[in-house]
């Protein structure tokens, strides 16, 4: 019997079971790739994600700019059309302490609330990790969280296709093993060729 790839409840078709898209298929344009990944999830907590899917898919939409597409201009309507997203998107919005643009003013970073975006990149770890391994990650693990506003990728189409590549340039995603820590992975996720973050899984030994 499958099991929910969040919290273990056992799936019965029809009656509690639904498939999640991992990344949740909001993210990508209207013209979605036709090799989406989804991974067995109760009911409930497939709905209990799907108004964070849409506050994460309109904040990085939105921040990457041309870069996601018709998702981005989707975003964008979205938070303008409503003074309470747009107030929030704002709200998120300050100067970095270090990092200057090309004039040399502070530049402008999105500071995302911790507790949701660890929330949702855990989530979409956990799916990933279901999807390659056909086993829930163990629900003992520690994950750490961070962001690289830095960093600026590389165009994904350049890489050699490999498994995390076959949602490029919406989605890509790599896993590296740390040969120190066995029971450690690195997790690299990287949305729309622009925005990169990595979650480190630290499993009980």
């Amino acid at each position: 019997m499958k099991k929910c790839y969040l919290c273990g409840t056992n799936l019965i078709k029809n009656k509690n079971k639904s498939d999640d898209h991992v990344p949740p298929d909001c993210i990508f344009p209207n013209a979605k790739p036709p090799n989406l990944i989804t991974v067995p999830c109760y009911i409930i907590c497939n709905e209990e994600y799907r108004p964070l899917d849409e506050k994460m898919r309109n904040y990085i939409a939105i921040l990457a700019g041309e870069k996601a597409s018709d998702a981005g201009e989707k975003a964008k309507k979205e938070v303008l059309k409503s003074r309470k997203l747009c107030k929030q998107f704002l709200s998120h919005t300050k100067p970095h302490p270090s990092l200057v643009d090309n004039a040399g003013n502070p530049r402008l970073v999105f500071y995302f609330k911790d507790e949701e975006l660890n929330k949702w990149l855990i989530r979409v770890v956990k799916g990933l990790y279901f999807h390659r391994n056909k086993i829930r990650i163990d629900e003992h693990s520690f994950f750490t969280v961070n962001k690289h506003p830095e960093l600026c990728p590389q165009p994904s189409e350049s890489f050699p296709m490999e498994e995390g590549l076959r949602l490029r340039p919406y989605f890509v995603y790599g896993v590296i093993k740390d040969e120190n820590k066995l029971n450690s992975d690195y997790w690299i996720l990287i949305f729309y060729d622009d925005l990169i973050f990595t979650v480190t899984v630290d499993k009980p030994t």
